[in-house]
């Protein structure tokens, strides 16, 4: 098992536009929901408002994110996964920073889901085990 990403994962996540994030209901449900996240080193960092995803990671913080790419060649197939848990931040330098990352990344935030002090939470995820295939 290990903790961190290879050049080739790290590459391909910055490269990425979408990945699946997965927490738990108070059921036990996965709930598995598309993001649009930037990597910050080793840290993966998504925007949300306030949500079920926010309620659930508050009550366990136990998360997954997953990139991946399909093609029909299954030898091109690629794919990450990172376990980890979340941490919410809502105020403060790590959340500015979180914000001009992802304005930066995905110029449509400014547009059409504002990242705004008081209402957005960035989430921080910290890898502990990663996985992947295609590298």
């Amino acid at each position: 098992m290990r903790s961190s990403l290879s050049r080739a994962e790290a590459s391909f996540i910055r490269r990425s536009r979408v990945a699946r994030f997965a927490s738990v209901g108070p059921d036990g449900v996965p709930h598995v929901v598309p993001i649009c996240p930037v990597l910050d080193g080793e840290v993966v960092l998504f925007a949300t408002e306030p949500s079920a995803k926010l309620g659930f990671l508050r009550a366990d913080p136990r998360c997954a994110v997953v990139w991946d790419v399909y093609e029909d060649d299954w030898d091109l197939l690629r794919q990450v996964q990172i376990r980890g848990r979340a941490e919410i931040v809502t105020e403060g330098p790590v959340w500015e920073r979180g914000k001009a990352l992802l304005d930066e990344k995905f110029p449509q935030y400014a547009l059409t889901f504002p990242i705004t002090p008081g209402h957005s939470a960035i989430v921080l995820v910290r890898a502990e085990r990663v996985t992947s295939d295609g590298f």
